[in-house]
């Protein structure tokens, strides 16, 4: 099992949190809005390619979130972050908030992207399945969106009734910075809608069955839009389906990063 090494990286100036681990060809991973930490997920996934899991800018310890306005402004971020690492192209995962942040960066800069798998992303409005409403949500109304077992152990470890001190500031500076990007991103849900059908790289689409947040909807109309796209969906996986079903996730993404699919 690969041992995950965290360290400071500047980019454009700013100080960025980094988490990495593995040897193989690299990978980025894009975390969701609330989940930016190293998981068990990616200990898996380090055993076949050098992981990089960067924290979005605003969110952990990662300085240069009053620069992130939408979501263009992450593509041109990890472009710049690939540069600092040397990185010319690059498998991409990208998880909720990540996954929008992924295609995006597959439109803009396909030269950048090997493949690209999303998971359980936002970025589209979907008639007749709204996402669901989740800035205001409880903890115990969370989980129900987040989990399909919202009392399991998992769900009470991510989403804890009490975070101490240090988790819950860090907690809500993350929720800031997701605010900037989701509160009301209609205006650019409807460009990229329009785009998708742009996309070259391969794409696998990997969605939990039970997600109460971006129902399943979300992502057929991502596997429809998106040319030669592949839609898998997980049973007993919520909208966190690398964490709920960690060796389910690898054993369906795993094949088709390495291109034998």
């Amino acid at each position: 099992m690969a041992t995950a090494q965290e360290r400071s990286l500047q980019v454009n100036g700013k100080n960025i949190q980094l988490f990495e681990g593995g040897e193989g060809p690299p990978l980025l991973y894009l975390h969701g809005a609330g989940t930016f930490w190293w998981m068990p997920i990616h200990d898996l996934l380090s055993r076949s390619f050098h992981l990089y899991l960067p924290v979005h800018p605003g969110f952990g310890n990662s300085e240069g979130g009053e620069d992130i306005e939408e979501i263009a402004d992450l593509v041109f971020h990890y472009t710049a972050f690939l540069d600092t690492l040397g990185i010319a192209k690059v498998f991409v995962v990208g998880l909720s908030l990540g996954g929008w942040a992924a295609v995006e960066l597959a439109l803009r800069r396909p030269d950048r992207v090997d493949r690209l798998v999303l998971v359980d992303a936002v970025g589209l409005r979907v008639e007749g399945a709204p996402t669901a409403e989740f800035f205001m949500a409880t903890p115990v109304q969370l989980r129900s969106l987040l989990f399909a077992r919202p009392d399991s152990a998992l769900a009470r470890t991510l989403v804890p009734d009490s975070p101490p001190p240090e988790r819950l500031e860090m907690a809500l500076r993350g929720r800031e910075a997701a605010a900037r990007l989701l509160w009301n991103p209609h205006f650019h849900q409807r460009k990229l809608h329009n785009r998708l059908s742009l996309i070259k790289v391969p794409t696998l689409i990997v969605w939990g069955k039970e997600d109460r947040l971006i129902p399943l909807t979300h992502g057929q109309a991502f596997a429809e839009r998106i040319p030669g796209a592949r839609l898998v969906g997980l049973d007993g996986c919520g909208h966190l389906p690398p964490f709920e079903q960690p060796e389910s996730f690898v054993a369906t993404v795993l094949p088709f990063l390495q291109g034998k699919e």
